[in-house]
């Protein structure tokens, strides 16, 4: 057991300051406020953001495409609509960064990969569109991963992209430049994928918040697959409400695993949030030792649950018993080698050099893989999908850490257990939520994750708010942002 059972367990080594080279972020729904009280404009907003990145993202490599004269011409055009009295939209003037595996139109689809840098999309993904509808403007294409397989960002062809808070650090993968786009203050908010934690993950390293809904709960169309089984659209943003807005926004109402998402287009997703109502059963992972976090991870999420305790929340413990966190995540591994090999199968015989030679080699490997392996893999992974939902059923929502460890140095040994605690959600399909919550002993950031059942995106963000507020109270001992 790795649990204290007293509020006074939180750990005393997490500092109380946000890292000092961190902007004070504005996320969307900040943004709104302002507009509506005259406080900021559209164009202003943009002008800023791309004097931002003129400024700093040489260094942090964030982007790899801005499209400045289309984002000030949508700003120009929303303040003058505006001005006219017009409605422009849920998220007028919201300045989102977009990761390069999703359609932006007249801008390469690359996905981080060489093969395909000048492989132009004619029209936008249906969740680009979604966004320009609401009057989202966007800044532009983000760097990431290659092949969304990795969770570094160190990128062979768009460059090795920086965790803004603290140089020579990865902010993790493979959305990495849209959570460095974000903690940078770069932009509002940004998309990013997720198939086995690559939103979540990158969110925790660089002191964020990153949404997963459910399987299918936002449209995959429009984005270059890595495993069309575990592939999730996701979002990174400054707050919990600010992807709550966001979600609202991108929400399809389409039927996918185990529900219906929210109803499309609705604003009041982002503003219904109460972060005073207490969820009837948070289960915590009872034993987290199987997954090898570092002492500080488990120091802060035994404050995160004892937080929670002292909220009126009714957390339980949850044993997770026979699962093997290693075997899970890599069984969800080799999917992505399978699967991506077939994807890129046509591009890779065409031409080979236009992949890295690390890549190449895990798509060949997938693509060697006998029809019997592959059938004993998903045959598992459905094995593993039907325990797992049991562990579920008897709370409302599962609370763990998001990853074993903080950000680490570029060029260190990659820990392989990066993606056990996040590969879950991907595996059953459901809703996830990495919060910040604390920082380790040498200031880098910490973050808690939260599991919904099937259908309960609106619960998982409900609980989010909840932690939000208890760590700018000061539970989390550091991720209160002035």
């Amino acid at each position: 057991m790795l649990m204290a059972s007293s509020p006074a367990a939180a750990p005393s080594c997490v500092p109380d300051a946000v890292p000092s080279c961190q902007p004070r972020l504005v996320g969307p729904v900040e943004h709104l406020a302002a507009l509506r009280a005259r406080q900021a404009d559209a164009v202003s907003t943009v002008a800023a953001a791309l004097a931002a990145i003129d400024a700093r993202d040489s260094r942090i490599r964030a982007f790899v495409a801005v499209d400045r004269e289309g984002a000030l011409a949508a700003a120009q055009d929303i303040d003058q609509r505006l001005a006219a009295g017009e409605s422009c939209g849920p998220l007028a003037g919201v300045t989102v960064g977009v990761k390069d595996n999703i359609d932006v139109a007249g801008f390469p689809t690359s996905g981080g990969i060489g093969h395909y840098r000048d492989a132009v999309a004619a029209v936008d993904a249906p969740v680009v569109a979604r966004l320009r509808a609401a009057g989202a403007i966007i800044l532009g294409k983000l760097n990431m991963h290659e092949g969304a397989l990795g969770a570094t960002t160190d990128n062979p062809w768009f460059g090795r992209c920086e965790n803004p808070l603290r140089p020579g650090f990865t902010p993790g993968g493979s959305s990495g430049g849209s959570a460095a786009a974000v903690a940078a203050g770069f932009c509002a908010a940004a998309l990013g994928t997720d198939t086995l934690g690559s939103v979540r993950m990158p969110a925790a390293y660089c002191g964020v918040t990153g949404f997963k809904p459910g399987f299918g709960a936002i449209s995959t169309e429009g984005v270059m697959p890595l495993a069309w089984t575990l592939d999730h659209v996701g979002i990174l943003a400054p707050d919990v409400a600010d992807v709550a807005l966001l979600y609202g926004v991108l929400a399809q109402p389409a039927p996918r695993w185990g529900g219906i998402a929210a109803p499309a287009g609705d604003p009041a997703v982002g503003s219904a949030l109460d972060p005073e109502r207490v969820p009837l059963r948070v289960g915590f992972l009872s034993d987290l030792s199987p997954a090898g976090p570092e002492s500080c991870v488990i120091d802060a999420f035994v404050a995160a649950c004892d937080a929670l305790r002292g909220a009126g929340v009714s957390v339980v413990p949850i044993d997770m018993g026979r699962h093997d966190w290693m075997r899970t995540r890599r069984d969800g591994f080799l999917i992505c080698e399978i699967e991506g090999a077939t994807i890129h199968a046509e591009a890779l015989a065409q031409d080979p050099e236009g992949f890295s030679a690390d890549f190449r080699a895990m798509l060949e490997f997938g693509a060697r893989q006998s029809a019997t392996r592959v059938a004993g893999v998903y045959r598992r992974l459905a094995q593993a999908r039907a325990r797992l939902q049991g562990l579920l059923e008897p709370v409302d929502l599962l609370l763990m850490p998001t990853v074993p460890q903080p950000s680490f140095r570029h060029g260190e040994a990659v820990p392989v257990n990066q993606a056990d605690f996040t590969a879950l959600a991907n595996l059953l399909g459901v809703p996830a939520l990495a919060v910040p919550w604390g920082q380790s002993p040498d200031g880098l950031p910490l973050s808690m994750q939260i599991v919904a059942p099937p259908g309960a995106e609106m619960r998982v963000l409900h609980l989010g708010a909840m932690l939000e507020r208890l760590a700018r109270s000061g539970r989390s001992r550091g991720v209160a942002r002035s």
